[in-house]
């Protein structure tokens, strides 16, 4: 097995389940001798490659040259909070760096609180693990952190602004761009706005990856007031930040940063973030996505399986039509050298179009072999239904396929799923 027998946390790992050994650009070596392509590529923090040379050189150089310390501000740190805070635009914000995703997140919700003195936090997304985002036993009701889920339906947040009228400090959401029209989080922007409640993109998945920075303000018309980002900045280090207002970010002044001045995240970061722009990485990032998801369609039809690629890269998902067919559809990919992330987004890094054409062609394997082993299956295809379920599993939330009223009914039994 791949977990060590005093580790008790059950992280998934994709199928097979083994020890990494090495890694390289797209391609994982695993304990059974076998190398793999990585579409899991570490839950989507690595942007450029396993061990990406440019990286690995910058925080060996940095390392030898016994600049900084973990005592103290560096120049480093000053360059990357720059160069962060230009490329949101937020105008005149301030920022405040963390180790993790779920650190950022949570520091978003304290500011907010302390800044607006109220309570309640109006949630739709994965914002990390812990009890702060348990779900509490009945939809709308606040769990004992004061969080209240929204599932990224439009109607479902203005109920929660309408009865907790002045006493919501934050609508926090972690945009998705696979499942949900830019239309849909436009909405919710809006009614944030119009509500006079300061927004929160959590940018952690999303952030660094198809943009600089965050295509939210875009897609919606305007700017969050906070922003996190984590798993687009440093090619796999731990690093995230929270950026947002001054005013509303001065209430962080006090917050602990638990790296605690390690440089080497951050000269990562610097280096990620030169390259990236240097060859046009994120547009690389969008195209090669985009590719791998009109390829994988191509083979699906091939096969005439009963499987749907949602989304045009960087990030997608693989949908079966049910899941016991999922399941088989990765065992038998796993089979063929290819590594997913089970019930998930799959996530491309700019090593994948060095191994474009050999990635297709194991897909092609991973189906081939699940159409001898299944045969003639029953549903025929990927269901509304079905497709609402995986969404919910990707985004911790409800796609905007169906009306608000039939998504509701489906959160409800997603709520009551094991």
């Amino acid at each position: 097995m791949d977990r060590p027998s005093h580790i008790v946390t059950c992280i998934c790992t994709a199928r097979p389940g083994l020890r990494a050994v090495s890694s390289r650009g797209a391609r994982v070596t695993l304990s059974d001798g076998t190398q793999y392509i990585d579409l899991m590529n570490g839950k989507g923090c690595i942007t450029l490659g396993h061990h990406h040379p440019v990286v690995n050189a910058a925080i060996a150089r940095h390392l030898q040259s016994q600049v900084a310390c973990a005592t103290c501000w560096s120049d480093q740190h000053d360059e990357l909070a720059t160069r962060i805070i230009k490329d949101v635009g937020l105008g005149e914000a301030r920022l405040a760096f963390f180790s993790t995703g779920t650190e950022a997140c949570r520091a978003a919700v304290q500011v907010a609180r302390m800044f607006t003195g109220r309570r309640v936090i109006a949630s739709a997304g994965y914002h990390g693990w812990g009890d702060y985002w348990v779900s509490p036993d009945r939809l709308l009701t606040a769990n004992a952190s004061g969080i209240i889920d929204f599932y990224f339906v439009p109607e479902l947040l203005e109920r929660v602004l309408e009865r907790h009228r002045g006493d919501v400090a934050l609508v926090m959401l972690s945009p998705d761009y696979v499942h949900l029209k830019p239309d849909t989080l436009r909405r919710l922007a809006e009614i944030a706005k119009r509500e006079g409640v300061l927004l929160c993109c959590d940018d952690v998945k999303q952030g660094y990856r198809s943009v600089r920075a965050s295509r939210f303000p875009k897609a919606v018309g305007f700017h969050a007031d906070l922003y996190t980002f984590a798993k687009g900045l440093a090619n796999g280090l731990r690093l995230s930040c929270l950026i947002g207002r001054s005013d509303v970010m001065a209430s962080a002044k006090d917050f602990t940063y638990t790296a605690y001045f390690d440089t080497i995240p951050i000269v990562a970061a610097l280096a990620t973030m030169d390259y990236m722009a240097d060859q046009d990485g994120y547009q690389q990032l969008v195209r090669c996505g985009a590719a791998l998801a009109a390829e994988m369609r191509n083979a699906v039809r091939r096969t005439e399986l009963p499987i749907e690629i949602y989304g045009d890269g960087p990030l997608l998902q693989i949908v079966s039509a049910s899941e016991p067919m999922d399941q088989v559809l990765y065992s038998n990919c796993a089979a063929a050298g290819l590594l997913l992330y089970e019930g998930d987004n799959q996530a491309v890094s700019l090593a994948t179009a060095d191994v474009f054409d050999e990635l297709i062609h194991r897909f092609e394997v991973g189906l081939a072999a699940t159409s001898r082993q299944l045969g003639p299956t029953e549903p025929t295809s990927v269901s509304l239904h079905r497709r609402f379920q995986a969404a919910f599993s990707m985004m911790d939330g409800a796609t905007d396929i169906v009306p608000a009223q039939q998504a509701i009914e489906w959160i409800a039994e997603e709520r009551c799923s094991p």
